[in-house]
């Protein structure tokens, strides 16, 4: 006889596996210290700090859909957890994830182009698009080798990868688009007027990474996984970049009036990465429940013990790591540590992770529930949605709290 657990174990134990999970995130706080690097960028790119937005949201996009769709494909079991003799489902996946990868940089790019215009910051088009480009092409590289020999680890080990790959991938996908970002910049270096590199390297580099794209869309336009992934997704992405660039908007703009913008930016990306992995294990388990028809695609799901178990853990690990991340967070600030700075940003951090996962806690599973019983697969709208989302929630909870408090 299988004694079931007490909701008090339940929580205790889900909770755990939540931090352990979201706990990888305070590499952010080494992506944030990188990004004041990406700062002095603006000296020389002024339009930087719009796009660096930008770059973490559809990154987090990117991610979002691999770490669902594998996982699930994993609990399905029409990927395989190895790298060899895999099946044709995993070929298409990595393949999937390239072209919405290279899409997503060309809508970065135009997106950052446009509201770079409004906003009356000098910009060259090409530029940014070379860069972003080159930026998403060699991250996602760097990041899909990385997800798979991830997650296949924990899929091996008897772990779930809807709790635990995308939080952890998140934080090392900050990381990855944050130092990529900013050697791609030194490398083209387009304030240099007499290299050129953007021209010369860039435009071939980008016609070769679209020809592979147009490829391999041609060769699987016909196979469901495919067509459905790309014109589910290629919408959502769509609008999320939208909603990503009022978050650079955002961010661009009150750093130019903030008085330390650095001590913003230090802890930035560990904040938005820890509230969109939050959200994205709700959205995850969540799917992957109303594919294997553990659950019904029905609001009642909130009055549930599963859901209320949930996000109570999920809202438990939030305040802990936040209390981590302003001690490692005040240690490693170009000012140096300071106790009344620290109180502050715990206060900050705690007050912005609860705001935002109570929204987006609810976003995300009220929209798994909602694409699941439209017909639609949620792990291709979820959480490209849900990032996004998030980011831009996140960075507006942040950045007032900052400001208030500060």
């Amino acid at each position: 006889m299988i004694k079931r657990r007490s909701p008090i174990s339940m929580f205790a134990g889900f909770t755990l596996s939540v931090l352990g999970a979201i706990v990888f995130n305070i590499g952010g706080l080494f992506a944030g210290r990188t990004a004041v690097l990406v700062q002095n960028l603006q000296d020389f790119l002024p339009w930087v700090i719009l796009i660096y937005p930008l770059l973490l949201t559809v990154r987090g996009d990117i991610n979002g859909i691999l770490t669902g769709k594998l996982g699930t494909a994993l609990h399905l079991g029409t990927i395989l957890p190895t790298w060899r003799k895999n099946t044709n489902r995993f070929v298409q996946l990595v393949g999937l994830i390239f072209l919405l990868s290279f899409y997503d940089s060309i809508l970065v790019g135009l997106v950052a182009s446009t509201v770079g215009l409004l906003l009356g910051i000098s910009i060259s088009f090409l530029q940014i698009i070379v860069i972003s480009v080159t930026t998403f092409i060699f991250g996602t590289l760097v990041s899909i080798t990385l997800t798979f020999t991830l997650t296949f680890w924990i899929y091996k080990n008897k772990g779930d990868p809807d709790v635990y790959a995308y939080p952890i991938m998140s934080s090392i996908n900050d990381i990855i688009i944050t130092v990529t970002f900013f050697l791609v910049c030194w490398f083209y270096r387009p304030w240099i007027a007499n290299m050129k590199l953007d021209y010369y390297v860039g435009i071939p580099f980008i016609v070769v990474v679209f020809l592979l794209a147009l490829i391999f869309f041609v060769k699987n336009k016909k196979e469901a996984y495919i067509k459905d992934g790309v014109f589910q997704a290629f919408p959502t992405l769509t609008l999320t970049n939208l909603i990503a660039a009022a978050t650079g908007t955002i961010l661009a703009s009150f750093l130019g009036i903030l008085e330390q913008p650095q001590m913003l930016l230090v802890f930035y990306p560990a904040v938005i990465s820890t509230v969109g992995a939050q959200g994205s294990i709700l959205a995850n388990t969540t799917t992957t429940k109303l594919h294997l028809g553990t659950i019904k695609p029905s609001f009642s799901f909130y009055k549930s013990s599963d859901f209320l178990i949930q996000i109570s853990g999920i809202i438990a690990a939030g305040f802990i790591m936040s209390t981590v991340f302003s001690v490692l967070g005040t240690l490693i600030l170009p000012e140096g540590f300071s106790f009344p700075i620290y109180l502050k940003f715990l206060f900050i951090l705690i007050i912005t992770n609860l705001l935002a996962i109570l929204i987006i806690g609810f976003f995300a599973t009220a929209a798994a529930l909602t694409t699941y019983r439209f017909g639609f697969d949620p792990d291709n709208l979820v959480n490209p949605l849900l990032s996004s989302s998030a980011d831009l929630i996140t960075t507006s909870l942040l950045v007032v709290s900052y400001m208030l408090i500060f």
